[in-house]
């Protein structure tokens, strides 16, 4: 292969993302970065990356674009563009993967941040933070099976508590928390819960009801603290969306109720590598459902009918209740599947006071599917 077709299908990748990685897109990094991977003939990875820098190869290993580029990618270069770093970095990992499974959040969580991250092929690919027990690869080939050993809302509740207490947060920052995962009647826990059996789905199986070579999903929990300036509708979104600067503006506001003028979030955030939410509901329209509609329509008719992508007694459940809590906590979701992108605030309501999400098309195509909550703490 010649150095300029060589350098067409390299991608690079920083070291960090900062807050750029807040509100859902470092999931959005790592769905990129598995999109990259589908379709690349050759896939290598460019970082800048020093091949004795011990610290940074362990940082850069420890974030989910990281992960994400040693396990779908079969060469990545550091700072020298030579020596070949996958195998370095998988390595590098090994540990936290180990400390996941043994719910060690202490070793898993960086600063105010979790990912839980399962690896399709990987030794304990389906570890116990999120698992009632190790799936059988019948399991994994049944979808309806897959769901049910998710562990149950309650248990992910004390998942999300005990994450964030690995956190070691200020007793302030947990005070704002602690009342969303005390709740009566929906935890904060259960949104998550929600989110993570619903995408099982499409989370490894492609369209052809086959388990692919590479597979991953993730479930993130972070405390963000994002600078008002930084939170406007282009760090949340694709495109324009109609009721987002509002949403924005009111955020902002919390801002001057505290001593550090920041935003405060909590993050939760579920991603998969497999077909994604809107191409799962296209394949299952060839089967007469809503046959020749666009993404964007099927996407929307899903929301709006309170169906969803899968099969089961309790389909059309999972997306319907992840947004009435959503709305409750003035919280904000976005999904991005397809070449689709969904958001809704509690800003977004249609004339009938049912809950409408803002669907928009024509973006990019990806496989999978990042969908982010992320609910406003209060001072």
């Amino acid at each position: 292969m010649g150095k300029a077709q060589h350098d067409r299908v390299a991608l690079s990748l920083p070291l960090s993302i900062s807050h750029a990685g807040a509100l859902g897109r470092s999931v959005s990094l790592a769905q990129l970065i598995a999109t990259w991977a589908n379709a690349s003939p050759e896939k290598h990875v460019r970082t800048r990356l020093d091949t004795e820098d011990c610290d940074n190869i362990e940082r850069f290993s420890s974030r989910l674009h990281g992960l994400a580029a040693a396990y779908f990618a079969d060469r990545i270069t550091g700072a020298d563009g030579q020596a070949n770093l996958r195998r370095t970095l998988l390595k590098a990992a090994t540990s936290r993967i180990c400390a996941m499974s043994e719910r060690r959040y202490e070793n898993t969580a960086k600063g105010r941040l979790t990912e839980l991250i399962f690896l399709h092929g990987a030794t304990r690919q389906f570890h116990s933070a999120a698992y009632l027990r190790e799936p059988t690869p019948w399991d994994v080939m049944d979808p309806q099976r897959h769901g049910e050993l998710v562990v149950s809302p309650r248990e992910m509740n004390a998942l999300v508590r005990q994450a964030l207490q690995a956190h070691q947060l200020p007793k302030a920052d947990f005070a704002r928390i602690a009342p969303l995962l005390d709740r009566r009647d929906v935890p904060l826990g259960t949104l998550l819960h929600e989110a993570f059996r619903n995408t099982a789905e499409h989370a490894y199986l492609n369209l052809g009801g086959r388990v692919p070579y590479r597979g991953l999903r993730c479930i993130l929990i972070a405390v963000r603290s994002v600078n008002p300036q930084e939170l406007h509708p282009g760090a949340l979104v694709s495109t324009e969306h109609p009721e987002l600067e509002s949403y924005c503006a009111g955020l902002r506001g919390l801002a001057k109720q505290g001593f550090r003028r920041l935003v405060h979030f909590l993050e939760l955030s579920v991603l998969d590598t497999g077909p994604g939410f809107a191409a799962t509901i296209a394949n299952r329209a060839k089967e007469g459902m809503k046959d020749g509609m666009e993404d964007t329509e099927l996407v929307t008719w899903c929301f709006d009918e309170h169906v969803s992508s899968k099969r089961g007694p309790n389909s059309g459940l999972g997306l319907g209740r992840v947004l009435h809590h959503v709305n409750e906590l003035d919280g904000f979701l976005r999904i991005r599947t397809s070449s689709t992108e969904v958001a809704f605030t509690s800003r977004l309501r249609a004339l009938d006071t049912n809950m409408a999400p803002h669907v928009v098309g024509g973006l990019p195509e990806v496989i999978g599917t990042a969908l982010t909550m992320a609910v406003p703490l209060r001072a």
